[in-house]
C-alpha cells in the first residue's frame, strides 16, 4: 500500500514537470519593431516643391538627433519632357514631414512622375534608431503648369515696341493662385508695376496658348494675346499681348491661327521673348 501511495504522489509531479516544458517550448518572440514609412506625398501647383510626410518623426541614421538632407533620400523624374537638374531637402531633426525643393530642366508636360525612396537600408531611423527598410517609395506626378513661374526679358528679349520706348527690363510673375504681377524698368529709373489676375489656355494649334490678363492695378484693363513655351534646359517664352478692353484703336490682338506678329498695326515689333528663372 506504501509503494502505490508513493507511485501516485511521483505521478502528479511527473506531469506537472512536463507540462511545465512544453509552456516554455510555446513563448513565441514577439515581432521586431517596424521603422518609419512613407504616409503621405503632395506638389506645390509650380511644381517646385514635394512635400513628404512620414508616419513619425524621422532622424539621419548614424548621427544623434540630425535631420535629413540630400543624402537621405533618393529622388528620380522619368517619363514626359522635364528632366531633375538636382534636389534640395529641408527638415527639422524629428519632424515627420521633409520639404524637397526641385530644380528641373525643360517643361512638365505632366507625364513626368517623381519617385522619393530612402538612399540607403541605413539612411532614415526613428526615434528608437529602427531603420526605415529600403524598398520603401512614395511618387507623384508633375504639372502642366503653362506659364505658371517668374519670367524676366531684358537686352534683345524685348520687343522692339520695348526697346523704342526706353525699357530696360520687363519681370512677370505669373501665380498657382491665378494672380499676376508685371513690372518694367526704364533706362531713365521709371518703375512701372501692374498686377490682377489671369487665365490660361491651351489653343488649338499646336505649342501655342492663349492668354488673358484681368488688370485691377493701377487701373483696370483686360490684356489679351498668346504664347508659347520652348526649351529643353532652360525655359523661354514667346509672349505677344495687347490691351483689349479699353479699345486702343488699330489694335487687335493675336489670335493662334494668325500667329506672332499679327497684332494689328504693331505686327512683329511686339513680340517679346522672357526666360523663367527660379522661384527658390
Amino acid at each position: 500500500m506504501g509503494n502505490l501511495i508513493r507511485w501516485l504522489i511521483f505521478v502528479p509531479a511527473f506531469l506537472l514537470l512536463f507540462s511545465s516544458c512544453k509552456d516554455e517550448n510555446d513563448i513565441v518572440d514577439p515581432p521586431p519593431a517596424a521603422g518609419p514609412e512613407f504616409g503621405s506625398i503632395g506638389m506645390s501647383p509650380d511644381n517646385d516643391t514635394v512635400t513628404i510626410e512620414f508616419s513619425e518623426g524621422v532622424f539621419k541614421a548614424g548621427v544623434l538627433n540630425q535631420p535629413l538632407t540630400g543624402s537621405e533620400l533618393q529622388v528620380t523624374l522619368s517619363g514626359g519632357q522635364s528632366s531633375l537638374d538636382s534636389f534640395r531637402v529641408i527638415h527639422t531633426s524629428g519632424e515627420k514631414l521633409a520639404i524637397i525643393r526641385l530644380y528641373l530642366k525643360g517643361i512638365a508636360d505632366g507625364n513626368e512622375t517623381v519617385m522619393v525612396k530612402p538612399a540607403g537600408a541605413l539612411k532614415i531611423v526613428n526615434q528608437a534608431s529602427i531603420p526605415m527598410k529600403e524598398t520603401e517609395q512614395i511618387s507623384i506626378s508633375l504639372s502642366d503648369i503653362g506659364i505658371i513661374g517668374r519670367w524676366v526679358s531684358t537686352g534683345e528679349n524685348l520687343s522692339p515696341v520695348f526697346q523704342q520706348f526706353g525699357f530696360d527690363s520687363v519681370y512677370m510673375h505669373f501665380r498657382a493662385d491665378d494672380n499676376y504681377t508685371f513690372e518694367s524698368f526704364t533706362t531713365g529709373g521709371i518703375h512701372n508695376s501692374l498686377s490682377g489676375t489671369y487665365t490660361q489656355n491651351i489653343s488649338t494649334v499646336a505649342g501655342i496658348r492663349q492668354i488673358v490678363l484681368d488688370q485691377t492695378l493701377p487701373v483696370a484693363a483686360v490684356i489679351s494675346g498668346i504664347f508659347s513655351l520652348q526649351g529643353t534646359d532652360t525655359v523661354m517664352m514667346i509672349y505677344e499681348t495687347v490691351q483689349t478692353q479699353p479699345v486702343v484703336a488699330g489694335l487687335t490682338p493675336p489670335t493662334p491661327e494668325l500667329g506672332f506678329g499679327s497684332t494689328g498695326l504693331l505686327g512683329s515689333d511686339n513680340t517679346q521673348r522672357f526666360i523663367r528663372t527660379r522661384n527658390n
